[in-house]
């Protein structure tokens, strides 16, 4: 099965390359090319491809508002966003406004070849160099459908002290002696909130509450 790829990219030797290095691989076919914003709508829907690999920033555009407007056409449309950035705000956005996958312009070309695969396939990618922390996030949400409930609506009125005082930057026995609980119990409850919110240490749950407008909070 032949996958059909549409670049947008605004440098013309970039897209020229990767064009030519999709050209080796006898499943991926390039059957449309946009550099500029405005071109991209027409082109995707004239060319119908299964995979628009999407640069994030399109002289001054950026790639989210995109995305959108590609997916308000076809809810089904399939977008590989592609970008030099791997700030986890942008790449929340694109996700959030329904891209499928974010690879890096810094990955090997066989990594290309299979995120454009995986994406097409209908299956999200992330490249690997990435914090999976705000991919693991936004599959949560659009699996249990809670993008409309609080960001900490799994956890418990304790859970959400403790995360609270986590998110100071305060150790176990300060948040212990500030909530008049064991330390031993602040532990528990530290262990039950990275596990709710799909976090793997501090700098994740920081990183979580800065990404839902928490730490002002």
């Amino acid at each position: 099965m032949t996958i059909r790829v549409a670049l947008v990219d605004d440098h013309r030797l970039f897209r020229e390359g990767l064009r030519a290095l999709l050209g080796t691989q006898p499943d991926l076919c390039v059957v449309a090319e946009a550099s500029d914003a405005r071109e991209v709508p027409a082109t995707v829907e004239s060319s119908e491809p299964d995979v628009v690999v999407l640069d994030y920033q399109l002289k001054g555009i950026a790639g989210p508002s995109i995305v959108r407007d590609l997916i308000e056409r076809n809810r089904n449309r399939r977008i590989l966003v592609l970008s030099m950035h791997a700030e986890e705000d942008r790449i929340a956005q694109a996700l959030a406004a329904g891209a499928l996958g974010w690879a890096s312009k810094e990955q090997a070309a066989t990594e290309l070849f299979g995120a454009i695969r995986t994406v097409a396939s209908g299956k999200p990618y992330l490249a690997p160099s990435l914090s999976h922390f705000v991919f693991d996030d936004y599959v949560r949400i659009q699996r249990d459908g809670k993008s409309n409930s609080t960001p900490l609506a799994a956890l418990t009125g304790r859970e959400k002290e403790v995360f609270e005082l986590v998110i100071r930057g305060l150790p176990n026995d300060t948040i212990a002696q500030t909530l008049t609980i064991s330390r031993r119990t602040v532990e528990t409850h530290r262990s039950r909130i990275l596990h709710k919110l799909h976090a793997h240490s501090v700098a994740d749950l920081m990183r979580f509450a800065a990404r839902h407008g928490l730490l002002d909070a």
